[in-house]
């Protein structure tokens, strides 16, 4: 093992095991969030890949009851992402490279997006890949302790006016234990809501080389678009 290899190595074993403490008692306040956001970055940047199940729940005003889907979400660092949906019908999302592309099979169709700077921001936010530190620059943090066993909870209100057009308020629910966000919900301009529920989370384990690849049958009609910088 290079010396390179194991100063990365021992450089993510202590991040991990600084995950595990508590924060510093005696912490209010501002002070508090500060070192909470600090604890969660540490965490996210020691990920080089995440595998975990997750329950997605859509509520709108279109729609008579709360759709609820089920499948595996996938990262790799730096800002990979891809979400595989099983039910209740089958969907593949894939953000990479600043291109994001929905494909789905029954429909032989696919959306392939193309993103500018400003819009990839959105995309790794919206898709979990964007650190928690990071976001400050752009919203506002309500943080909420229910103390005890209970999880962390932070409400961010976006600051930044293309993201005030889209988004109204999100909500992440931080593990007390472990510093991941567990929870992530959304919430539109519109009123409509988007949430997603992570289990069985599985961290820096090995993945399968083309899994942030897309082959399609060539008979589907990929849809191309490319957002504009007010979009």
């Amino acid at each position: 093992m290079t010396r390179r290899a194991l100063l990365a190595l021992s450089m993510l074993v202590c991040s991990q095991a600084l995950a595990q403490e508590p924060l510093p008692p005696g912490l209010r306040g501002v002070e508090k969030l500060a070192a909470l956001v600090r604890r969660v970055s540490q965490v996210q940047a020691s990920l080089a890949t995440l595998n975990a199940d997750f329950d997605q729940t859509r509520t709108s005003h279109l729609l008579a009851a709360p759709s609820i889907s089920h499948g595996r979400f996938y990262f790799r660092a730096p800002d990979s992402v891809r979400w595989e949906y099983d039910a209740p019908r089958e969907m593949t999302v894939l953000i990479t490279g600043g291109v994001a592309i929905t494909y789905r099979p029954a429909e032989k169709r696919a959306e392939r997006i193309e993103v500018g700077r400003a819009q990839r921001r959105v995309f790794r936010f919206i898709s979990a890949a964007e650190p928690l530190d990071k976001l400050m620059q752009h919203f506002t943090f309500v943080f909420h302790d229910p103390l005890g066993d209970g999880n962390y909870l932070l409400e961010l209100r976006p600051a930044a006016l293309m993201m005030k057009k889209r988004l109204r308020s999100v909500t992440i629910e931080i593990e007390r234990a472990t510093y991941l966000p567990i929870k992530v919900s959304y919430t539109e301009t519109d009123g409509d809501s988007t949430a997603y529920s992570f289990s069985n989370v599985r961290l820096n384990q090995p993945q399968p080389p083309d899994l942030f690849t897309l082959t399609m049958p060539p008979d589907v009609q990929v849809v191309r678009i490319k957002l504009g910088s007010g979009e």
